[in-house]
């Protein structure tokens, strides 16, 4: 019995159709621009690359390694990274969304066979995928922000100073770039309220009892800890020339599951309003603590 008939029109709509979704999915959930016309020419290219396999199946340029540098590049003409970091970021989404689609449309095959009648191939299961994809592209990336990455950027983090420490939750930051300027390492940003149970009570009354920065930096510079004492400059939107306060710990450990990294003599900032409207953390972790550990 003669197989299915594959026809190279049929081929290529398919194909079209299912690179520009996937790739369209890839760049919402990676955060990437959405270029209609970059996503258009990849998926365009693509489904090229379908229908001349219907000839030249067995050629190096069907070969596994050739698939996947030719993925590489569809990735690359679509949504354009901007580096590697975003590159490799949007290459794994890519391939779990093929993947993905790829399970629906077997799913739905079990689901619609017909007991009996055997194996039939049907247009409809490529249809179940494309939903899928297109759900995932919709609703997957408000959940995947707000749910699945901060639990993945968040750590377990206790902080010393002395016989105290500062338990709580820690939210990697990759945009915090503030430095010590003693030491140019980098700064971890805690709400005061956090570190406050282990601030000793002078260095407390310096923050409670004022809110101007002259007067706080005069009454630490003679408390107890003034040998702990940082001033570090920052620069944000609508504010140019700003100083954090900080506060050297004797040790910061970041608890990120199958290990922990620990630093020594790290310069914690103080921040005087919540990081977290939900207080789900109260500090921010920059990436180079949990790279060098």
């Amino acid at each position: 019995m003669d197989g299915p008939k594959v026809y190279a029109d049929v081929t290529f709509a398919i194909n079209l159709l299912m690179d520009f979704i996937i790739l369209w999915v890839t760049a919402r959930l990676a955060g990437s621009r959405v270029i209609y016309f970059r996503l258009f020419t990849a998926a365009l290219l693509g489904a090229v690359y379908s229908v001349l396999y219907l000839y030249f199946a067995m050629t190096l340029y069907y070969s596994v390694p050739a698939k996947l540098l030719f993925s590489c590049l569809l990735l690359v003409i679509g949504l354009a990274p901007h580096s590697w970091t975003e590159f490799k970021k949007a290459l794994v989404y890519f391939y779990g969304i093929s993947f993905t689609v790829a399970g629906a449309s077997i799913a739905a095959s079990y689901l619609a066979a017909v007991p009996g009648q055997g194996f039939s191939f049907s247009y409809l299961w490529l249809l179940a995928g494309a939903t899928f994809a297109l759900l995932i592209g919709v609703f997957g990336e408000k959940y995947l922000l707000r749910r699945i990455v901060p639990n993945l950027l968040r750590f377990g983090v206790e902080l010393r100073f002395g016989a105290h420490s500062c338990n709580g939750q820690g939210f990697l930051d990759t945009g915090n770039g503030l430095k010590d300027p003693l030491t140019k390492r980098p700064v971890v940003v805690a709400e005061y309220e956090f570190l406050k149970p282990c601030l000793p009570q002078d260095f407390q009354q310096a923050f409670d009892d004022n809110r101007d920065e002259d007067d706080i930096l005069n009454r630490l510079s003679h408390s107890s800890w003034a040998n702990r004492l940082r001033i570090i400059p920052f620069s944000s939107i609508g504010r140019k020339n700003g100083i954090l306060v900080g506060v050297r710990a004797d040790s910061i450990l970041v608890n990120m599951g199958k290990k922990n990294v620990l630093h020594n003599n790290v310069v914690i900032g103080i921040y005087r309003d919540k990081l977290s409207q939900d207080g789900s953390y109260h500090l921010l972790i920059p990436s180079e603590i949990v790279n060098q550990g």
